[in-house]
């Protein structure tokens, strides 16, 4: 391997047995393309702490490595701590520490990781200062903005480092900049295509730090993008835009789907953005944009149900906005919405917990198969307003060094509810989703096209908590598949019903049930003892037709038999 000036690491540890998706950290891998730039190697890799620590004894072997940077954020400080602590008690080489979380790094954390500097905020510009000094002796460590450090009198902050005003002045991420190549060759491109956020949630810690927004231009945006896409071998490519405010600007917003619509007619492109509630409903028309542009999924900032918790969180906006939004999501055809519910955060109480769960089914049930609700719980990131003085938002943290929880517990809770009882209301609001959405593909309130546009070639549903659903699903699963496949049709779509095959999709044995000597039940259906003949002709061998004729049973009662066979998902109509 070529020797690495500085290796760039995102790792962490392989918590509750889950395997993350590392390809979208775009943090590392720009502070790569960055050094790249200014004449250093540099590379990243994201991933398992295990495997970060075997490549960096790997590359001091071979003397391969000079400098290490670690990214943090609120999961994963400890594995910071203890690898800086390893690579400058075994190898001495320079650690630096920066990401989202690295500015709420205390005391304990210097002394115990021994890194040489943490980097606060926006890191290239700092980065590369930091490098200049450690490995060419350029420069004075105390002059250097941006950075923290250990002093004999404690941590010495230096003053912060004005933005990167220009950011078509960074290059494009490439395989060069990853330690594993072939990470960056996959049919997924993330890109930001501007920094800030001039929203001022109380819970982020984006729109805390760096309000200001800057923009790339559009046509820097493009000139990645048509890159990526020259490059690129594969059939389906999905772009991740993982901009804060990427429907900030409708003027810019047209300008960049029009692009997209145009790579849409040469390419098999699909493509992801965040959008905010309040811009998208004072502009609809950005939403046909988004869908006319090739948008498949998109994601919004709906928190919660609660007009008052909404001002809580600075959302400016409202239930009804919310409702409107993903009504017009749904209209203008994004296929899968995503929003968060949080709970246990700023002024939650039972009654809020009650009208979450109200506003939870009513949105669910608009959405007709397009939106997905996560339920999270309150996260204390750092410097937010929340985390800041959270009694002002009736909030105790019993946990803001994130040492208790991996996503799977609350970090937080109120004077009238503790941490158990918000879990509680996580776990069974989570259920009643599930439920709500099993309910929905059995009562036909989503669209037949809508279900069967989730299967292969999946329309990258494997983001979809619909179709995991529905996957599940020993009978609705089938039913969809064989329409999906053309191997059966739904009975509105036939249009002599006579000469089609009724074809069941389901084993019968597993599902019918004797009651007794005069009746039996399929899926919680009863039929008549005598019905089982014409039920058990829905083979696809014969006719509607033949089946009356070789049953002597007038078209009718088949035909209301079928029907009711039917509306179970239980049977498809086949030539």
């Amino acid at each position: 391997m070529q020797n690495l000036d500085i290796l760039f690491l995102n790792l962490h540890r392989k918590y509750v047995n889950i395997d993350r998706e590392y390809g979208g950290f775009l943090g590392i891998y720009i502070l790569s393309a960055f050094a790249r730039q200014q004449g250093y190697n540099g590379k990243g890799f994201s991933g398992t702490l295990k495997r970060g620590k075997e490549y960096i004894d790997k590359l001091w072997k071979s003397k391969s490595v000079s400098m290490i940077g670690l990214y943090c954020d609120y999961e994963n400080v400890t594995e910071n701590l203890f690898l800086s602590n390893y690579i400058k008690e075994n190898y001495g080489i320079p650690v630096i520490v920066g990401g989202p979380q690295a500015t709420a790094l205390d005391e304990n954390f210097f002394k115990n990781s021994k890194c040489d500097a943490v980097v606060r905020y926006e890191g290239e510009l700092t980065v590369i200062e930091l490098m200049n000094f450690f490995l060419e002796d350029v420069g004075r460590f105390e002059e250097i903005k941006g950075i923290s450090y250990m002093t004999d009198q404690g941590i010495k902050i230096n003053p912060n480092r004005p933005l990167i005003e220009n950011l078509d002045q960074l290059p494009f991420i490439d395989s060069k900049c990853y330690l594993e190549p072939h990470h960056f060759y996959h049919n997924e491109l993330s890109i930001m295509t501007g920094r800030g956020c001039p929203f001022h949630c109380t819970f982020c810690h984006e729109g805390s730090h760096t309000r200001k927004v800057r923009f790339r231009s559009v046509e820097n945006v493009f000139e990645e993008i048509d890159k990526y896409l020259k490059e690129w071998r594969g059939d389906e490519i999905y772009i991740l835009f993982t901009d804060d405010t990427f429907t900030l600007d409708k003027n810019r917003l047209h300008k960049i789907c029009s692009e997209l619509a145009k790579r849409k007619k040469k390419y098999n492109l699909k493509w992801f953005c965040e959008g905010h509630i309040h811009t998208l409903y004072k502009n609809p028309e950005m939403i046909k944009d988004l869908a006319d542009g090739g948008c498949v999924r998109i994601q919004l900032g709906i928190e919660s149900g609660t007009e008052d918790v909404l001002k809580s969180y600075g959302k400016n906006t409202t239930p009804d906005e919310i409702f409107e939004v993903v009504r017009k999501c749904r209209d203008y055809g994004i296929q899968q919405i995503y929003g968060n519910i949080i709970l246990g955060g700023a002024n939650f109480t039972r009654e809020t917990y009650e009208k979450d769960r109200k506003f939870v089914h009513d949105l669910i049930q608009e959405g007709q198969g397009t939106l997905e609700l996560g339920v999270i719980t309150y996260w204390p990131l750092a410097e937010t307003p929340i985390t800041n003085q959270p009694s002002k938002f009736n909030l105790n943290i019993y946990d803001d060094q994130f040492l208790t929880s991996v996503g799977d517990f609350p970090l937080a809770y109120t004077d009238d509810l503790d941490r158990l009882t918000i879990m509680q209301m996580q776990y069974e609001l989570e259920k009643e989703i599930q439920k709500q959405m099993t309910e929905m593909l059995e009562n036909w309130q989503v669209p037949t096209s809508r279900v069967i546009s989730w299967y292969p070639n999946y329309n990258n549903s494997k983001y979809s908590s619909w179709f995991l659903n529905l996957a599940k699903n020993e009978i609705l699963f089938p039913y969809y598949k064989m329409i999906k496949l053309d191997e059966g049709v739904e009975s509105k779509n036939v249009t002599n019903l006579e000469e089609s095959h009724p074809l069941r999709v389901i084993q019968l044995y597993k599902y019918i049930k004797k009651i007794d000597e005069n009746q039996i039940e399929i899926c919680g259906e009863k039929f008549d003892i005598k019905d089982l003949d014409i039920i058990t002709m829905t083979t696809g061998k014969l006719s509607v037709k033949e089946i009356c004729n070789k049953l002597n049973i007038e078209l009718n009662k088949v035909l209301s038999i079928l029907k009711r066979l039917e509306q179970k998902h239980l049977i498809v109509y086949t030539f």
